[in-house]
């Protein structure tokens, strides 16, 4: 009976062990995933935000909330609804202001607070959106050297202003990056008149 028991007590705390290491593996694959990619990883009930239509109509309120006090505080240089709740981006470390604001806007969804995230990026919201009336006023003046911007704004994934060329050649590009820096991305956006 002695040597039952003891059986016993080994298969349990084999069983027990192998369940740790599955947990433990579990959590290491779905945080490393989230590591790859800003804001991918899913917040501990499990809602996906930029998906689930309810949680994305709960996450765009606060972002709206945010949206009316951080653009005019240094430092601030976007707002995005990702997979765990919102992200904030800044350059540097979140001020006191941008934490006080967001803190003050806090928004539940299934009685907890939206997760709010920081991302450090380089360039400011008001860098860039300078960079964007430059490239206003430059518009025609590039145009006339054959360079035909179609699109140009504010991309938060890369924290750059993203242009968009109609007849993209490298060459077109290496003159924009020269003239502008890396504060720009430039992409092939070439527009064609629909068929009728």
């Amino acid at each position: 009976m002695v040597l039952s028991v003891r059986r016993s007590w080994g298969i349990a705390g084999a069983l027990v062990f192998l369940v740790a290491v599955a947990s433990a593996l579990y959590l290491t694959l779905v945080h490393a995933g989230g590591r790859a990619q800003p804001g991918s990883q899913l917040p501990v009930n499990g809602v996906d935000f930029s998906r689930d239509g309810n949680a994305n109509f709960a996450a765009a309120q606060l972002g709206m909330r945010l949206l009316a006090d951080l653009p005019s505080l240094p430092g601030y240089a976007g707002v995005q609804i990702v997979r765990s709740g919102i992200e904030v981006d800044v350059v540097g470390k979140p001020s006191a202001a941008i934490r006080a604001v967001v803190a003050r806007a806090e928004q539940p969804y299934q009685g907890k607070d939206i997760p709010v995230s920081y991302r450090s990026v380089r360039y400011s919201e008001q860098e860039l959106d300078a960079l964007k009336a430059r490239l206003d006023a430059d518009s025609a003046g590039l145009a006339a050297q054959g360079i035909q911007l179609t699109t140009w704004g504010i991309d938060l994934g890369s924290n750059t202003v993203q242009v968009g060329l109609d007849h993209y050649t490298t060459a077109y590009r290496d003159i924009l990056r020269a003239r502008y820096g890396d504060q720009i991305s430039v992409t092939p956006y070439d527009v064609r008149p629909a068929a009728a």
